[in-house]
């Protein structure tokens, strides 16, 4: 199963944490980062990565989606 990297942002201020996830592919991993910024209030956006590649990042307020382009 791959590794994802969830590199969670609460603005400039506040150290970016990382979390990582095992997920079965990108689409189950982009729902996964979405639930994680929807369960947790402490973060405005998350950018994935896989073999150290960013994917895609979701921001929380605005609910966009935005995938690198490659």
């Amino acid at each position: 199963m791959p590794k994802y990297v969830f590199h969670l942002h609460d603005g400039p201020d506040v150290p970016m944490k990382s979390e990582m996830v095992l997920a079965p592919d990108d689409e189950e991993a982009r729902d996964l980062a979405g639930l994680r910024l929807t369960l947790s209030r402490s973060y405005t956006h998350v950018e994935v990565e896989r073999d150290g590649q960013e994917i895609f990042r979701l921001k929380r307020d605005s609910q966009t989606d935005r995938t690198p382009a490659p």
